[in-house]
């Protein structure tokens, strides 16, 4: 007769007991350490700095930790981040300084310094958000002065982003002359920069083809009409009519690079 009292028949009868075995025999030991250990570093975080410093990497298992790896990564975001604090604050320097309404000795003294400061920036990011949707005329006027400046092929599609949604609005959404001008300037720097400079330009066919649509809405735009109605070449249709015969040339590399 069996004792059923007997205490290994217990534990094979115990419903914990058969899930705990289970979940062992299916877990690798390795797994449970590196949980344990991950476990103690994080309440001993001394040793963990310490362990960074003086392990480049530790393998368990499938598992490689590189620690000086993940360490170095975090350090360059967290430069990164600086360096976009940096620029932001300096941007606001300028909006803060000015009305984008002043008369033209202010505004040149602002070109002056937005391309003085644009030839310092490391990350155009804080620049590209001047033209974004409820951008003030300040941002809108720096980020233009900024990008007449560095004629940066990556702040393209934001730039014709910007002057689109302009150039769609019957008063310029209630910008100045002065800063739409600066826009399309900025337009017709960037082309001319990039077609002159290459074979075949970085900006692609579909690029420049957008980029043509919106400058002839602009210079369509009855409210743009009323700018220098006795010099166009003058007022925003000089730099909007520069930038479409850019844009032709560049497409005609297109046709000859295909």
């Amino acid at each position: 007769m069996v004792d059923d009292s007997a205490p290994g028949l217990a534990m094979d009868d115990d419903a914990f007991f058969q899930y705990l075995k289970l979940f062992m025999d299916y877990v690798p030991l390795w797994v449970l350490l590196l949980g344990a250990g991950v476990i103690w570093l994080i309440r001993h975080p001394d040793t963990l700095s310490a362990l960074s410093r003086d392990v480049e990497s530790a393998k368990i298992g499938e598992f490689e930790i590189k620690l000086r790896q993940v360490e170095e990564q975090l350090e360059t975001t967290q430069a990164h981040v600086d360096e976009l604090e940096a620029e932001n604050l300096r941007l606001s320097s300028f909006y803060n300084r000015f009305d984008a309404h002043a008369g033209p000795d202010v505004l040149r003294d602002v070109r002056q310094q937005a391309h003085h400061a644009a030839r310092g920036l490391n990350d155009l990011a804080p620049v590209r958000e001047g033209l974004k949707p409820g951008a003030s005329a300040e941002d809108i006027f720096v980020a233009a002065e900024m990008l007449r400046e560095r004629r940066d092929i990556s702040s393209f599609d934001a730039l014709i982003d910007c002057v689109a949604r302009i150039a769609a609005h019957p008063t310029l959404e209630g910008l100045r002359y002065q800063t739409v001008w600066s826009l399309a300037s900025a337009v017709h720097k960037t082309v001319l920069s990039d077609v002159s400079h290459n074979t075949v330009p970085e900006l692609s066919a579909d690029q420049l083809k957008r980029a043509r649509h919106v400058m002839e809405t602009l210079i369509g735009n009855p409210h743009v009409a009323r700018d220098r109605p006795d010099a166009p070449e003058a007022g925003i249709r000089g730099p909007a009519q520069f930038a479409l015969n850019w844009i032709e040339k560049g497409l005609k590399a297109w046709e000859r690079a295909k």
